[in-house]
């Protein structure tokens, strides 16, 4: 293949995958609420990120909009609709278009079907994954702790990837 002469200018793409939600970074950047802060918080999510099993999964409460929303379901339709996406070979932003044409078909509530959004949709979950940095969320460090808090096994995150513009194939660096 002929080299170019000209420099790629990359376009950048989400690019969506499920993971393990307590091999996620514990959030320790959050300010409020109240609920989702302090040392007795943080010490129950550490714990259930390394023995999940000795902690008790919350059900939803009342206390703040992360907290009212049911994400063992969201997340698992999230997951469900990503793939879905993806065995359709779409990719990028086409993945938050195949969700929100869909999510009526899902059957939730208002505040369930914000929360499949905010998921499976550009500016869901996004860790920082720069190599040799802190862990660190770009967005959904709150989303992630009720996660935590509920113990939803499985969810989507998305990281932003370079993806040649002429041939749609991701830049390796």
């Amino acid at each position: 293949m002929p080299e170019r002469s000209e420099p790629i200018h990359p376009a950048y793409e989400p690019v969506y995958e499920v993971v393990k939600v307590v091999r996620l970074p514990v959030p320790n950047e959050i300010r409020e609420p109240d609920c989702m802060i302090g040392p007795k918080v943080w010490v129950r999510r550490r714990i259930r990120r390394l023995v999940p099993w000795l902690v008790p999964r919350q059900a939803p409460r009342a206390c703040c909009w992360h907290h009212q929303v049911d994400w063992r379901q969201a997340a698992e339709a999230a997951i469900r609709l990503v793939r879905q996406a993806q065995a359709a070979g779409l990719r990028g932003e086409r993945i938050s278009d195949y969700a929100i044409e869909r999510l009526d078909d899902q059957g939730f509530g208002d505040w369930e079907q914000d929360a499949v959004l905010a998921l499976a949709c550009t500016g869901g979950i996004e860790p920082s994954t720069e190599p040799g940095a802190e862990w660190r969320y770009f967005e959904g460090q709150h989303r992630v702790a009720a996660q935590l808090d509920q113990g939803v096994r499985q969810t989507v995150v998305q990281r932003w990837e370079p993806f040649d513009p002429v041939t749609g194939l991701p830049i390796r660096q």
